[in-house]
């Protein structure tokens, strides 16, 4: 019988990851979990992220909400929000980091599941990684190479580095041009944010 395995997002995080490392940041997350856990029976997915408000700025707003809108048809997917507070001209994503460290810890006590994925470099995580650990249960880090907290990355049981070799059968096709990095091909981030923007507008 297979180990039941969650899976745990810190979107934002995971948002500039693939953004930087990639230059493709048009997951598909329904594949996406479904790569992380082939070799495990997954109970959910939790995707965390902070709501923008639409008197802060209409245009992330309006793409945030149809992002969401698409997470929330993604098979065993589920969205868990936090909110973004106005410092000066700066927007500080509160709430979100404590809520999945939470769940992580809540949900192996509960023995909801053998084994957590953890998708972050962000090693704040790391007491709950070892709280978790601490009930008998296995805590995996999905994340890119050079982004990854090296304490969080070895308080885990195991690390998955994420690439595009990694996610290439993840991620949404494009037209746009594409871009060489490190002798992978892969797609300039300014032609996906165009697009991305693009589109959200003609659809207005």
């Amino acid at each position: 019988m297979s180990k039941r395995a969650m899976v745990f997002i810190d979107g934002n995080n995971l948002y500039f990851g693939l953004k930087k490392n990639v230059g493709n940041y048009n997951l598909n997350y329904e594949k996406f979990l479904e790569r992380l856990t082939e070799k495990y029976d997954l109970i959910r997915g939790y995707f965390y992220t902070a709501l923008f408000k639409k008197e802060d700025d209409e245009r992330l707003f309006n793409n945030q909400q149809k992002f969401l809108t698409y997470l929330m048809e993604v098979p065993y997917m589920q969205v868990v929000t936090g909110r973004m507070e106005r410092r000066g001209d700066d927007l500080i994503e509160k709430g979100v980091d404590v809520q999945l460290a939470i769940d992580l810890v809540r949900f192996g006590a509960e023995k909801v599941y053998d084994v957590g994925f953890i998708v972050t470099g962000d090693g704040d995580y790391a007491p709950a990684v070892e709280a978790v650990k601490d009930m008998g249960l296995n805590v995996i880090s999905a994340f890119f190479p050079f982004e990854v907290s090296i304490h969080l990355k070895h308080v885990c049981d195991k690390f998955i580095a994420l690439d595009y070799e990694y996610l290439r059968d993840c991620l949404f096709a494009s037209s746009t041009p594409t871009f060489i990095r490190n002798g992978i091909e892969s797609r300039a981030p300014e032609d996906v944010e165009r697009e991305f923007y693009e589109e959200s507008y003609e659809s207005e």
